[in-house]
């Protein structure tokens, strides 16, 4: 009786074990550490919207295709977002560099903790979001990487002038700068503290890449009026292939490029 009670003893762990090992073999988990920050973005192209707030994951790891994604299930949990890693996914189409896998989250606004799950591994972040800056710090990391601890949002009614040019007609750039100076519907302001800005903060391409400046509304067909405001002086003062390009990207997704135009 004492050696069959041993026996059913035995079976019960070894079922136990089994179980538990068929758990840890089901448990989603990637082989590469992950950068990750908050960013604001739309989902359609150049039609008036609000951004959508969410979490951009990017792998440290780079991969044959430049569209690999991130698979991940996530969830909330009072104020706090959980996001568990499963997989890498392969593209069925595969765009033709080398590039990291990435895959964006919803970013609820009225979560204080994020906590990221890999395999066995757990890290933890506090998070805080209001409608000027999204503030984000350590609690506990081992395989993810913030990026940036504070994030401006984009301000309502605002938008970028950004602007580059050759080294022989840098006027250009101060020239529109004046324009929309002088339009009383405009004010000029800068991003104050720290932060990553949500907007491009110079142009990138060009011989002289200008500093980006930032402008609020007070009406917005003002702002829609600079589209035709561009067009003319585009054609008035920029030459093709003169090495000259300006835009006004709006917080709304609206944008108004100079080489549309001349």
């Amino acid at each position: 009786m004492e050696h069959l009670k041993k026996i059913i003893v035995l079976l019960i762990s070894l079922i136990a074990l089994s179980c538990s090992k068929n758990d840890d073999d089901n448990i989603g988990s990637i082989e590469t550490d992950i950068n990750f920050m908050p960013v604001e973005i739309y989902n359609n192209s150049n039609i008036s919207e609000n951004p959508g707030l969410k979490l951009k994951l990017i792998t440290r790891k780079e991969f044959p295709c430049d569209n690999y994604s991130i698979i991940t299930t996530q969830s909330i949990e009072g104020n706090e977002l959980i996001i568990r890693f499963e997989e890498i996914s392969v593209p069925t189409t595969c765009l033709t560099a080398i590039g990291p896998a990435i895959s964006y989250i919803d970013l609820p606004e009225k979560i204080n903790e994020i906590t990221f799950i890999n395999g066995n591994t757990i890290d933890k972040y506090s998070i805080s979001i209001n409608e000027e800056k999204i503030l984000i710090n350590i609690i506990d990391n081992n395989f993810t990487h913030l990026l940036f601890n504070q994030t401006f949002r984009y301000p309502h009614n605002s938008f970028a002038y950004v602007s580059g040019t050759n080294t022989d007609n840098t006027e250009i750039y101060d020239q529109f700068l004046e324009v929309l100076k002088e339009n009383p519907n405009f004010t000029e302001f800068d991003f104050e503290g720290e932060g990553r800005i949500p907007y491009p903060t110079s142009s990138d391409g060009h011989w002289v890449n200008q500093p980006s400046k930032y402008f609020k509304y007070t009406d917005y067909e003002e702002f829609e009026n600079l589209k035709s405001i561009l067009e003319n002086f585009s054609r008035e003062n920029i030459e093709e292939n003169s090495g000259v390009s300006i835009s006004i990207y709006g917080w709304d997704n609206i944008s108004y490029h100079s080489w549309l135009s001349n």
